[in-house]
């Protein structure tokens, strides 16, 4: 947070709003927004989808008209994607 801060005061004058031109100069506020939106989804299950034929996703057979659901909580939270999914740590926002 301290980080956060330093970096949005180096930015933006005081009781000056923030502008697209300012957002575009603080790399670490987005990363810090794409974190947060990543351990806390705003819609963690995503809009039904049906497969129009039948196909193979990861071994399992998906046939065609089936309903699909995807979970994006779970992929976000994937170890296999992620060094320590659930840690949020300065070198996971830097990075």
């Amino acid at each position: 947070m301290k980080k956060l801060k330093t970096e949005v005061r180096l930015i933006v004058q005081p009781n000056q709003p923030i502008t697209k031109d300012d957002l575009d100069q603080m790399p670490y506020l987005k990363a810090v927004i794409k974190e947060t939106l990543r351990l806390h989804p705003p819609i963690p299950i995503l809009t039904p989808r049906e497969s129009t034929k039948d196909v193979q996703v990861m071994g399992y057979d998906i046939a065609a008209g089936t309903r699909v659901v995807t979970n994006t909580w779970a992929i976000e939270q994937d170890p296999s994607s992620w060094d320590e999914p659930e840690l949020i740590s300065e070198d996971t926002i830097s990075s």
